[in-house]
């Protein structure tokens, strides 16, 4: 597997977890009382969020093109006609998301992590872009 396909499946992975978790997560307040629950669904937005701007970033670097933070290597994305404008549009926010996880946890806003877990179909999108673009340049006609 490559380095991009152990991505996606980490990232894949980690969706299926917070699709699993969401039956139990009707609100803020439960995260804010089950704090294992919390960790498990702030972890799992957390790696997603990193996972999508690692691919991100090795797209960025395979095509060439140069970024400077997490956001810029997303909206390299927009550069590739086979990612839908306003997908890259919904994924822009994520390096802020993964930044407010991973820095202002003590304060951060749980409803909005609730939104976030329920809000999971452009990665999903994402994912099936990805593993398309994997499937093109790893296929019968492609170098080893």
């Amino acid at each position: 597997m490559s380095p991009l396909a152990d991505r996606l499946a980490e990232l894949r992975l980690h969706l299926d977890h917070l699709r699993e978790l969401a039956p139990r997560v009707a609100s803020a307040a439960e995260l804010r009382g089950d704090m294992s629950l919390r960790n498990d669904v702030l972890f799992s937005l957390f790696m997603a969020a990193q996972l999508v701007i690692d691919v991100a970033a090795e797209l960025s670097s395979r095509s060439g093109r140069r970024f400077g933070d997490y956001t810029e290597a997303i909206r390299n994305l927009e550069l590739d006609r086979r990612f839908p404008p306003e997908l890259v549009a919904r994924l822009s926010g994520l390096p802020g998301f993964r930044n407010v996880l991973v820095h202002e946890y003590a304060a951060l806003d749980l409803d909005r992590a609730l939104a976030a877990m329920r809000e999971l179909a452009p990665l999903e999108e994402f994912v099936r872009v990805v593993a398309r673009l994997e499937l093109e340049t790893s296929g019968p006609g492609s170098a080893p």
